[in-house]
């Protein structure tokens, strides 16, 4: 049984089934759009499941989660709330997400957004709130923007992530 991790009124992430590779996979980590600016390429199928059972949540609040949509209860990407770790300070938080294309343009974004921002508010009440996107994702950037998240530091190297410009909630 899946537990809820957060949620807003279309959507919910929750813990992850082994499963949900099976939507994963074509949907984000094979898609070459959405697997460039998540990874910087696609990922085969046998390294998605390794980063699944590596950085999805099955038990927790941290980690990736897949998102569902509510009405129709199907997988449509992943989201997380992670230690951020790039500054190497302790009370520092960063949400993220990838959607699959097909629901690109719904506000799925900025729900998923919300909702991750306010759960890291509760839970950690006076956390540094972080996003990172890859320069070239503008949706992704007006969707921090839109959120109240402000660019502090653009085009650096975050490891196997690679270039991405980092937001914080001010």
């Amino acid at each position: 049984m899946r537990q809820t991790i957060c949620e807003s009124k279309r959507l919910k992430m929750v813990t992850t089934l082994e499963e949900d590779i099976t939507f994963l996979y074509p949907k984000i980590f094979a898609d070459e759009v959405v697997a460039a600016f998540t990874f910087g390429e696609t990922i085969t199928l046998e390294d998605g499941k390794a980063f699944m059972k590596k950085k999805f949540n099955h038990d927790g609040t941290f980690g990736f989660s897949p998102i569902i949509e509510k009405s129709t209860q199907e997988l449509i990407g992943y989201g997380g709330i992670l230690k951020f770790k790039h500054h190497n300070k302790p009370n520092q938080y960063e949400f993220g997400y990838a959607l699959a294309q097909e629901v690109w343009g719904l506000g799925y974004a900025t729900e998923i957004a919300l909702a991750q921002i306010e759960t890291i508010k509760e839970q950690f009440p006076n956390a540094d709130i972080m996003a990172t996107v890859h320069p070239d994702n503008g949706a992704s950037k007006r969707v921090l923007e839109k959120v109240g998240m402000e660019l502090i530091e653009a085009s650096v190297v975050l490891g196997k992530r690679g270039l991405r410009d980092v937001y914080e909630l001010l």
